[in-house]
């Protein structure tokens, strides 16, 4: 049996109707979606103290109205938040979000370079110019060789002693004029903003990454002449470890007698320990 033309209207009515229903949820489903913006963002799972490498545990992942999240709020997932470390006198707690002045990168934090050392390694300072920091193009985690240099006055006539100090010393950080980070970008301009109008930072103090033993050469070093950063190229190879030193630079840059050079002209002489340890030293980069 045919339907009615009653009946076909009804059905086109249910239908009309139907549409129009889920028209109407969808577009409210809509709305409260775009007006909500719901935002995934990290919050702190437990306190995290000041000056902190954020761990993964530390953090939870939560979805929130975009609207009820603050503006200076890191709006990112756990994968780019952990390893950043919390700022300093800045701690964070439980179910707190992680704003943007309090979470940095490990190389903006002020002690960045005694971060960076390894277990038994020290810090020594070494204040540079233009032309001792290569043009302001020696980086952190790049190495470097150090010389070492003096002028000496004989009456009228000047000597000059030069020669190596020690070979591959790391660099953990380069400072300019202000200590702050040469080769940090700010974080209020965009990187084409600063391009535009922020003149280049040019290094001023390199932080180095020495043995204890190294450390007593090259104070005494630095108090005689001028200790000089060397730039080295892609010469020393690679292997699964550490950088393996060049060689032929005990013998090329006369290593040896540098050194005894400056145990000789030191009030205080350097202990056994100290020689044993440059001896082996030296015999590496034979």
């Amino acid at each position: 049996m045919k339907p009615s033309k009653f009946q076909k209207k009804q059905i086109v009515a249910v239908g009309l109707a139907a549409a129009t229903v889920a028209g109407i949820y969808g577009y409210n489903h809509f709305a409260v979606e775009n007006a909500v913006k719901p935002t995934k963002i990290v919050v702190a799972a437990k306190d995290i103290p000041a000056h902190t490498e954020i761990k993964e545990d530390m953090l939870v992942e939560r979805t929130l109205p975009g609207d009820a999240i603050p503006p200076n709020a890191l709006r990112a997932n756990k994968k780019e938040v952990v390893g950043k470390w919390t700022n300093d006198g800045q701690p964070i707690t439980e179910n707190s979000y992680l704003f943007k002045n309090k979470v940095v990168k490990k190389e903006e934090l002020p002690d960045s370079a005694i971060l960076n050392l390894k277990d038994g390694e020290v810090a020594f300072p070494l204040l540079v110019d233009l032309e001792t920091s290569s043009g302001n193009s020696i980086i952190p985690n790049t190495y470097v060789d150090l010389y070492f240099k003096q002028v000496v006055k004989e009456g009228d006539n000047e000597k000059v002693v030069f020669g190596g100090l020690f070979q591959r010393v790391r660099v953990t950080a380069a400072k300019d004029s202000n200590t702050e980070d040469a080769f940090v970008l700010e974080k209020k301009e965009s990187k084409e903003e600063q391009e535009g109008k922020q003149k280049p930072k040019v290094t001023r103090l390199y932080t180095l990454a020495v043995s204890p033993e190294q450390l007593q050469y090259l104070n005494r070093a630095k108090t005689l002449g001028d200790v000089i950063p060397v730039a080295v190229g892609q010469k020393v190879e690679r292997t699964g470890k550490e950088l393996e030193p060049a060689e032929g630079f005990s013998q090329i840059s006369d290593q040896k007698n540098i050194l005894d050079y400056v145990e000789k002209h030191s009030t205080n002489p350097i202990s056994k320990n100290v020689k044993e340890y440059v001896a082996q030293y030296l015999n590496e980069s034979k």
